[in-house]
């Protein structure tokens, strides 16, 4: 079955599901509320990319890494867009990662459409689309990051049977001006991992700690040395430096080597493991910051899987 019929299947589907739930209904108001009619699911195509690019003027204050990603992702399969009346309003994006994931992200839906379903049909055709991808190979599991008061997502994902597998803590810092160059690390092992024994974090992406994965690893992030410990810098568009190691004491003196990976962003995106938590207080006093600038200590970055 093409892509093009699976959409019609599934929206010819899912609108006779909630037309039996509610036999009262009227056709006409669910074909509008819903806009079914107009609004279909389709693979991105590059002509998309002016209307991706207003999606993410709209989200995060204009700061949504997307526009970083756009060309890649659409040469990549399976970056899905939600189309009503020629506009992109919405999209999300899987992807392929090491020891047989899937890895969903990238959900946006324009700030002036939503409320109006359009993600949750687009959320929706994914799994549907995820499990049709599962029935050719049953060892393929689902898994996803998301920020701990993302409740909507939480709620949405815990109906669908996702269970939280991992967390780690995100914090910022307020980029400085000036950077150092960090020394490069090419030649490692994954032994360099032990701090993070189940996933290791890229960013807002995480695969898992089997030897498969290394080579995933060294294609989309970079490890790299200071005077005083290691790191590894990962992420499409939304990057972030991982602890391989606890912070060290003197951590005023690293920010400059992080700061050569942010030259272009305003603030700095660290991630570390949980084993790390007698540290937090250092972070803190560092100038490190929780997003809602709390000093609340609490796992905010969680991934979630299924199957």
């Amino acid at each position: 079955m093409s892509i093009d019929q699976f959409t019609q299947a599934f929206v010819k589907t899912k609108l006779l599901t909630r037309i039996r739930r509610n036999p009262d209904c009227d056709f006409q108001e669910i074909m509008m509320s819903f806009d079914l009619r107009e609004c279909i699911v389709r693979l991105a195509r590059t002509g998309d990319t002016r209307d991706l690019l207003a999606i993410s003027k709209t989200i995060w204050d204009g700061t949504d890494y997307l526009p970083e990603v756009i060309e890649e992702w659409i040469k990549e399969r399976w970056l899905f867009v939600a189309e009503f009346h020629g506009k992109v309003l919405a999209c999300i994006k899987l992807s392929q990662f090491p020891d047989n994931v899937i890895w969903i992200e990238g959900l946006r839906v324009h700030a002036r459409y939503q409320g109006k379903g359009i993600g949750t049909l687009l959320n929706d055709y994914i799994m549907d689309y995820a499990y049709r991808l599962k029935e050719k190979n049953r060892s393929l599991s689902f898994e996803f990051c998301t920020y701990y008061k993302n409740f909507e997502s939480l709620k949405m994902t815990e109906k669908l049977g996702f269970n939280l597998v991992e967390s780690f803590y995100s914090l910022d810092h307020h980029k400085e001006p000036g950077y150092l160059v960090p020394e490069i690390v090419e030649d490692y092992g994954m032994d360099i991992f032990d701090n993070y024994p189940s996933y290791i974090p890229l960013g807002w992406q995480s695969v898992r700690n089997k030897p498969e994965s290394l080579d995933f690893i060294k294609r989309n992030a970079t490890v790299f040395r200071t005077p005083q410990s290691i790191y590894l810098i990962g992420g499409k568009g939304e990057k972030a430096v991982t602890f391989l190691k606890p912070p060290t004491k003197d951590l005023a003196a690293e920010l400059p080597y992080f700061g050569y990976f942010f030259r272009r962003k305003r603030r700095i995106g660290i991630v570390c493991s949980t084993g790390f938590d007698k540290q937090l207080p250092y972070l803190l006093d560092s100038g490190f910051f929780f997003w809602d600038e709390s000093r609340e200590v609490a796992a905010n970055m969680l991934i979630k899987r299924l199957g």
